[in-house]
């Protein structure tokens, strides 16, 4: 498991519902709001010791004669966290023949047949919230999935047509929607409409790993290496934020890029040792633009390519390919993008990605 600063803060406003828990031991509720609490903090923080946490708060109730739903429902959102996405699939297809109008169950299992470029099954995931979650989270759904499969134009108008970033909408909903259409005007080659839809989520949620993580890319992308470290000084704790600091400082060769690098390496051989895998697309990353090895990025890359494929796979197995020269690889990659018709301006593979 990786090494991280507690989020003290968060977890200490926990501490009412887990006295509640060990106190009621049936009260589902509490023990729902508890897990799902440090779910919150696993993603805000890219820590997944609460990811485990969360785990260990359900297993009791899901080592019930028929666990709830909902348990199953959060317990797989847990595993699909830890990139264990066959046995959460498991766990949601049960909590479905139990309870068909679980809406987070149906979007759930979307999202992670998608990033396991299972694209007809994800966007058949996405028809039922229509009559459970509504027009927006629908159609948030099934223009992520058909973004990636030949439609990214369309996809992009037709969220950007209907979503309005109200405050009286959740966050979390914000955040999803506004990092979505972020990844599709990238990909669409508006850098500009990006970079406001990223600053638009990180007002929401000042300290959401995953929309720093995008923004830092498209920061590095464009080479704006010294707003990275400006962006995410400070969050060192965070395996994927730290990656980005010795990324950008690498690059411009200041003082603490020795030891953001020597931190992050350590943590990939501390998971490595632990056998966790979770992080095998940031591990390549690293390899490639921190320490300069291409075929060990490549190697790493390709074995992340058999488990998922988000834009961010495509481009790390893209770059690590080019680098090392790989014709199968290219090859490879190239076939899934004609077949997809996978679009992506931030990459150039020869023609396929137009």
């Amino acid at each position: 498991m990786l090494e991280h600063v507690p989020a003290a803060a968060a977890t200490e406003k926990l501490k009412p519902l887990r006295e509640r828990v060990v106190a009621h031991p049936e009260d589902l509720r509490s023990a729902l709001a508890l897990a799902q609490g440090y779910l919150d903090i696993g993603r805000a923080n890219a820590d997944p010791r609460f990811v485990s946490y969360a785990q260990g708060t359900l297993t009791p109730w899901l080592h019930r004669g028929r666990p709830d739903p909902a348990v199953l429902t959060l317990t797989a959102t847990a595993l699909q966290y830890l990139h264990q996405f066959d046995q959460a699939l498991t766990l949601l297809d049960l909590a479905l023949s139990e309870q068909n109008f679980n809406g987070q169950a149906w979007l759930t299992k979307a999202t992670i047949l998608q990033v396991q470029g299972r694209f007809e099954a994800a966007r058949q995931a996405c028809r039922p919230l229509i009559q459970i979650s509504g027009q927006l989270i629908t159609l948030t759904c099934l223009t992520g999935i058909n973004s990636l499969t030949g439609r990214l134009n369309e996809s992009y108008l037709a969220l950007r047509r209907v979503f309005t970033n109200d405050p009286r909408l959740e966050p979390g909903v914000r955040v999803w929607i506004l990092d979505q259409l972020a990844d599709m005007a990238q990909r669409s080659g508006d850098d500009q409409a990006a970079e406001t839809d990223l600053l638009a989520a990180l007002q929401v949620a000042p300290r959401d790993g995953y929309s720093k993580a995008d923004y830092a890319d498209l920061l590095l992308r464009q080479k704006r290496n010294a707003e990275v470290i400006q962006l995410l000084l400070g969050d060192e704790s965070q395996d994927n934020l730290l990656l980005r600091l010795a990324i950008a400082a690498s690059r411009l060769g200041t003082a603490d890029g020795p030891r953001w690098s020597d931190m992050f390496q350590e943590r990939y051989e501390a998971a490595r040792r632990d056998g966790d895998f979770t992080h095998l697309r940031e591990q390549a990353r690293f390899i490639l633009e921190v320490r300069g090895n291409a075929h060990e990025a490549l190697a790493l890359a390709e074995r992340n390519w058999q488990v998922q494929k988000e834009p961010a796979d495509v481009r790390i197995y893209f770059a690590a390919a080019t680098a090392a020269a790989e014709q199968a690889a290219l090859h490879s990659l190239r076939s899934w993008i004609e077949q997809t018709r996978y679009e992506d301006r931030t990459i150039d593979v020869g023609g396929a990605d137009k």
